[in-house]
């Protein structure tokens, strides 16, 4: 194909048919070619409130997808191969990602019930995914794999539970942040995040969960 002859071409297209032609090109992409060409722009777009129901409705869809094994793909390793992630995990983790955006926007505009509803599956899912169920498939895999930054996400979802959880709820749901977070090195600062959002009642719960179940804080 003539590349200078195409651009040609298309420089004299109205904009309309370079849109339609955006997309079709946008739809044939694969995860990781549509992030190169697209990615920077989606962090010059302003989040707007979103549909509570929409985004529930989405993320139990997604989450019976990745259940039923829409997303495994399965194949021999060997040492030509081994390093090679499948499209339908980068896909997952991509998903995953607009999912917790998503999550993340309804806690702001204060949909925290709905919010939290999201977060808890998203995060059932996520371990399920580590602890190796058939969800995705690679050599390795983890949550490093999620394009957006999940400090943001954590502290959206811990958010949503001090603004509508008892002390008592709160400590219990916000323990497996905790944990993971232990081993991930406390790279997330889910306790730091915990003890800002928290009431002083909540702080005190979950300050004796954390002595009673022995997990380690920073």
């Amino acid at each position: 194909m003539d590349e200078n002859l195409l651009f040609k071409f298309l420089k004299k297209q109205p904009k309309i048919v370079l849109l339609d032609l955006l997309e079709s090109a946008f739809h044939e992409m694969k995860t990781t070619q549509k992030n190169n060409v697209f990615g920077h722009m989606m962090d010059q777009i302003a989040p707007s409130r979103i549909d509570r129901k929409q985004v529930i409705n989405d993320v139990k869809k997604f989450y019976k997808d990745s259940l039923a094994g829409v997303y495994y793909a399965p194949f021999d390793f060997n040492s030509k191969n081994f390093s090679h992630i499948p499209e339908e995990t980068e896909e997952w983790f991509e998903k995953l990602n607009d999912n917790l955006i998503s999550s993340t926007q309804l806690s702001k505009q204060k949909d925290h019930l709905y919010a939290i509803d999201c977060f808890s599956l998203l995060y059932d899912l996520i371990k399920k995914m580590e602890a190796g169920d058939k969800i995705i498939f690679a050599h390795e895999y983890g949550t490093w794999m999620i394009p957006g930054d999940e400090k943001i996400y954590i502290k959206a979802y811990i958010t949503s539970l001090a603004a509508t959880k008892q002390p008592d709820d709160f400590a219990m749901m916000t323990i497996p942040l905790l944990r993971n977070d232990s081993y991930e090195s406390f790279s997330n600062k889910v306790y730091s995040i915990a003890m800002k959002a928290a009431n002083k009642e909540q702080q005190r719960h979950l300050r004796a969960e954390i002595k009673k179940q022995n997990i380690r804080i920073k």
